[in-house]
């Protein structure tokens, strides 16, 4: 959970909200991290899984994500 919420707060814009993408190329180069080890097929599956973070998709499609906690 921890390198979840660090990552999306790395690349986290000034509202809080993270491109997903950005997410997992934050993660890539910093952890071994592989959603599949956690049954899950794709990055937005896990995050769509957890209640702790909120997703939205803009409209040029591109999944946004942001820690519930900073959305205060």
């Amino acid at each position: 959970m921890n390198l979840l919420r660090q990552a999306v707060e790395a690349v986290e814009d000034a509202v809080g909200w993270a491109k997903l993408g950005a997410i997992g190329t934050h993660i890539s180069n910093h952890a071994s991290f592989d959603q599949r080890n956690y049954g899950f097929k794709k990055l937005s599956n896990l995050f769509a899984s957890i209640d702790l973070f909120e997703m939205k998709i803009s409209n040029s499609s591109h999944m946004w994500v942001r820690d519930k906690r900073r959305a205060r």
